[in-house]
């Protein structure tokens, strides 16, 4: 149970510095009832416990309308009262004394610009704080004292105030406006490059065309027909040469036949006239 009441503990206290910058030494307001309620449950200094209970510095303080709101009451808040005087008074500004509940009331104002907690046992008045986007509630128990979880209202009142901040103000809207005219402003004032447009083509640089040559045009569509004249040539030099061949052999055969009948004729002839 203390884990969890110091988890809450925890997370409220971070929702109050972030969203409306309570700082160390806390600022605390304490109604008569609050430290009444403390002195009969015998739980000790107020002062000690919150300090306690928010894990930091804190200063403690009451109002003369609270005070006179004591006296009011008699001696069974007598020992309250004296345990008020411990504390300093902070100035509330009322010259004629109202109750407690309106007169804190009026020190948190609208926004509880002056950051202040609220130590009170009054749930009206409690109600009423945390009506306020940055009020926040102490209050008492037999387990101690605790710290009030911000209310919806409280929260919803951050989320609005955020995305107030992240927005873009009147002012950013304006000088980006005045930007934006200056920026047409001088591009206006620039001059103007003329583009050249674009020419044709340099008569000089281009070439024209070739023209191939008749005897080329025609050799190249007859490629076909004129392989068969060289073929048939091939042959007929290939044909020539073979009956070049034959007669040369034939030749050479009759000399030597012819050589060979001499030779036999020149020994006959020489037997003869030995004989």
């Amino acid at each position: 149970m203390r884990r969890k009441k110091h988890k809450h503990t925890r997370r409220a206290l971070r929702f109050y510095r972030i969203t409306h910058g309570f700082r160390p030494p806390y600022k605390v307001l304490l109604d008569g009832n609050f430290v009444h309620a403390l002195d009969q449950m015998k739980k000790g200094e107020s002062k000690d416990l919150i300090g306690r209970l928010l894990g930091d510095a804190v200063k403690c303080y009451t109002t003369p309308c609270v005070q006179a709101e004591l006296k009011k009451l008699g001696k069974d808040f007598s020992a309250a009262r004296q345990l008020l005087k411990r504390y300093p008074l902070h100035k509330c500004g009322h010259e004629d004394k109202c109750s407690a509940a309106d007169c804190l009331k009026a020190q948190l104002g609208d926004k509880n610009g002056e950051h202040f907690f609220v130590a009170t046992q009054d749930r009206a008045l409690q109600r009423a704080c945390m009506a306020v986007p940055g009020g926040a509630v102490l209050f008492a128990s037999v387990n101690g004292v605790h710290l009030e979880t911000p209310s919806e209202l409280q929260k919803q009142a951050a989320k609005q105030e955020e995305r107030r901040h992240m927005a873009p103000s009147e002012t950013e809207l304006k000088s980006a406006a005045l930007a934006e005219v200056a920026a047409a402003q001088q591009q206006r004032a620039r001059p103007q490059l003329r583009r050249k447009k674009a020419k044709g083509p340099n008569p000089l640089a281009v070439q024209k065309p070739k023209k191939v040559k008749k005897a080329q045009a025609a050799g190249g569509g007859g490629g076909g027909g004129g392989s068969e004249p060289k073929q048939q040539q091939q042959q007929e030099a290939a044909a020539a040469g073979a009956a070049g061949g034959e007669q040369a052999a034939a030749k050479k055969k009759r000399q030597r036949r012819r050589g060979k009948g001499a030779a036999e004729g020149g020994g006959g002839g020489a037997g003869s006239g030995s004989e």
